[in-house]
């Protein structure tokens, strides 16, 4: 009888690990609930990467709707929509409060969410290595979450249009990468929207443009709409990076009037970027041992402090910090030790403070 248990679970094993799975569903209508639950590796749910292969979907339309996708194994692709035809993309039928949850534990799997309508949440858990996750929210009052731990070289990518929106990613371990887009370039500012990136480990960063670890792309879209780190279009937006560890990059790109960006990093070697068009603005930084930040506003009324509710912007030993303010009537007060500050101001009734030790 042993040998037979035996023989099984390697026949079982073998076939396993060959297993490719792949799970449509489709509900339309109210309050409807998908669950899909795929253990293994090469498995999928939802559209395809490829070009070249015929589209697969899974989606719902309708209000008050959820969808939770889990996968557990390597190389899984998972992207589920809501709001939208599941002959997408035909008819769009925009839904509210929606929900769609996909986990992967595992390396080298791509996840993500597309959601239409009004406050609608999309939440994407991966652990181990080598992930990549997107979502994308069309409408207010939205929320996506991105969580990815484990060790190596994660991507994570969150878009959203409109106002009131926001869009958290969350990273643990090394070379991992963050970016997210609230409004854009080609549609009309949207406003009151906050975007979060956390990085905790070494190497990683905020980075330019869209990586191409993402597997998925949505018919329409063009490159415009992928951020420029955190990138934001409008007025009363928030844009927070925080990062903890060792030569981290991080940028933050504001356009409108009334935000605020702010970039804490806390570590060894790190580095900056953090440009602001329009009026009203705030910078918040905050950096420690020998990093280099590059600020830019052009307006008026803008100020550079520091994180909360400190009025001084700090830049800590052995530090580089530079600041480019044009426009009248922007604030300046920033605190260094043994650093370099390299200060232009254009305009009128502009204020400098720079206060440095040894």
């Amino acid at each position: 009888m042993k040998k037979v248990s035996l023989i099984f679970i390697a026949l079982f094993a073998v076939g396993f690990t060959m297993a490719q799975n792949t799970s449509n569903t489709h509900s339309i209508g109210n309050s409807n609930q998908v669950s899909v639950q795929q253990i293994g590796s090469n498995n999928l749910v939802g559209r395809i990467a490829t070009t070249d292969s015929p589209v697969t979907y899974s989606s719902q339309t309708g209000d008050a709707n959820k969808a939770t996708v889990t996968q557990t194994g390597s190389a899984n692709k998972a992207f589920f929509e809501q709001g939208v035809s599941y002959r997408y993309p035909g008819t769009y039928a925009p839904g509210n409060n929606n929900e769609i949850t996909v986990t992967q534990t595992g390396n080298d799997n791509s996840g993500g969410g597309f959601s239409l309508g009004n406050r609608n949440i999309v939440n994407l858990t991966q652990a181990s290595s080598s992930n990549s996750g997107s979502h994308w929210l069309w409408g207010d009052d939205n929320k996506s979450t991105i969580s990815q731990s484990g060790n190596n070289e994660n991507s994570a990518y969150a878009a959203a249009n409109s106002s009131n929106n926001t869009s958290v990613i969350t990273q643990v371990g090394y070379k991992n990468d963050g970016s997210t887009s609230q409004g854009w370039i080609g549609y009309a500012y949207q406003n009151n929207n906050n975007a979060t990136i956390s990085q905790t480990g070494n190497y990683n960063k905020v980075s330019l443009g869209l990586p191409a670890a993402f597997a998925f792309t949505i018919p329409g879209y063009t490159s415009d709409l992928y951020g420029f780190g955190i990138q934001q279009y409008g007025q009363d937006n928030v844009g927070s990076v925080t990062q903890n560890g060792d030569v981290n990059a991080a940028a933050v790109y504001q356009f409108g009037h009334r935000n605020n960006g702010t970039i804490t990093q806390a570590g060894n070697d790190n580095g900056a970027n953090l440009f602001q068009l329009g009026n009203d603005n705030y910078a918040k930084l905050y950096q420690s041992n020998d990093a280099e930040a590059t600020i830019r506003q052009e307006g008026n009324n803008n100020i550079v402090k520091g994180i909360g509710g400190e009025w001084t912007a700090y830049s800590l030993n052995g530090s580089e910090l530079n600041v480019d303010q044009l426009g009248s009537l922007n604030t300046l007060n920033v605190y260094q030790d043994n650093g370099i500050a390299n200060v232009l101001q254009q305009g009128n009734s502009n204020t400098t403070t720079v206060t440095q030790t040894p």
